[in-house]
């Protein structure tokens, strides 16, 4: 319980910055009712002015009702615990306009949600940093791995991010967990093979490794085992689109661990990942949208001809 306490005080104070004179709405779900009283014991303990609700998420519609809609342009902040991803809908957009602030807990249990809050905050952003601003100024990137991938693409007409767990200026927002420095690859420039033998969404962690076939930006031919076909199934219904290459990304977070959910995994240091279908969304798999993250484990990173990460660990 002191774990738990220590992971909601850091939330609170060093991602979200909240302090005696805001307000905090605390929005939830049936299944994170444990959670969401836990935060609400401690954010009122700390005097902090806090609601806890709670909402029903149907199957064709993550979007809150307009009273809560309304609550929203009221508080300082929010933090969000939901099976289902607000992360693209019209209430984070309201708190955001409004100058509140935004914290999605997309942790699938307490247990990760201790587990990956206990990163030291500074190492993981200042790693993630020198990644991201490496993307920033490189132009060609080689990618291997033991497994077998050997990939190459341009990265010169993007920037590189990163996913920090703070959301503290006015109008910003952050998930957790965090951990991850990424950047775009050039259209239609990565060329080779990819062996996926970390995890991807819907179809869980690779016992068997997936290899697929690049060209010209786009996975053209997919090998393996049941793995495969249940990839096949998930990108079929995109068309081409779904099988473009839109992100290339590092995990940074120590404490993540492959779970077979990519919320997780792609944050986990030692793993690089692949993203296929739209390079603006984030939250898995939408009747209107994909972003699949295929990770890879203990990456080889070349940018530039300069060796900057081997088999998964920082070298510069």
């Amino acid at each position: 319980m002191k774990q738990l306490e220590k992971a909601i005080n850091k939330i609170i104070g060093s991602y979200l910055g909240m302090n005696t004179n805001e307000s905090l709405l605390i929005l939830i779900d049936k299944y994170n009712r444990e959670l969401g009283q836990h935060i609400l014991n401690i954010v009122l303990a700390g005097k902090i002015d806090a609601a806890l609700l709670e909402i029903e998420l149907e199957e064709k519609n993550v979007e809150p009702s307009d009273t809560i809609h309304n609550v929203a342009k009221q508080v300082s902040a929010a933090l969000v615990v939901t099976r289902r991803s607000l992360l693209h809908s019209k209430f984070k957009n309201v708190i955001c306009h409004n100058g509140g602030r935004i914290l999605f807990i997309l942790s699938p249990s307490i247990e990760a949600f201790v587990r990956t809050a206990k990163i030291n905050l500074e190492n993981v952003e200042s790693n993630s940093r020198r990644i991201a601003d490496l993307f920033s100024i490189s132009k060609d990137v080689h990618l291997t791995t033991e497994a077998g991938t050997d990939l190459s693409f341009r990265t010169a007409r993007h920037k590189g991010t990163v996913h920090s767990p703070k959301a503290i200026e006015p109008g910003s927002f952050t998930y957790l967990p965090a951990g991850e420095a990424s950047i775009t690859p050039d259209r239609g420039s990565m060329n080779g093979v990819a062996i996926i033998d970390g995890s991807i969404p819907q179809v869980g962690l690779m016992e068997n490794p997936i290899e697929i076939l690049i060209k010209n930006g786009f996975a053209y031919k997919l090998k393996g085992n049941e793995e495969a076909i249940k990839l096949r199934k998930i990108l079929k219904a995109f068309g081409k689109l779904g099988r473009n290459i839109a992100e290339f990304g590092i995990g940074t977070n120590p404490l993540a661990t492959l779970t077979g959910l990519s919320v997780e995994d792609e944050k986990v240091a030692g793993t690089a990942h692949l993203a296929m279908g739209n390079p603006n969304f984030e939250g898995g798999c939408l009747t209107e949208s994909l972003h699949l993250d295929l990770i890879l484990q203990k990456p080889n990173v070349v940018m530039d001809g300069r060796l900057l990460i081997k088999n998964g660990k920082i070298v510069f």
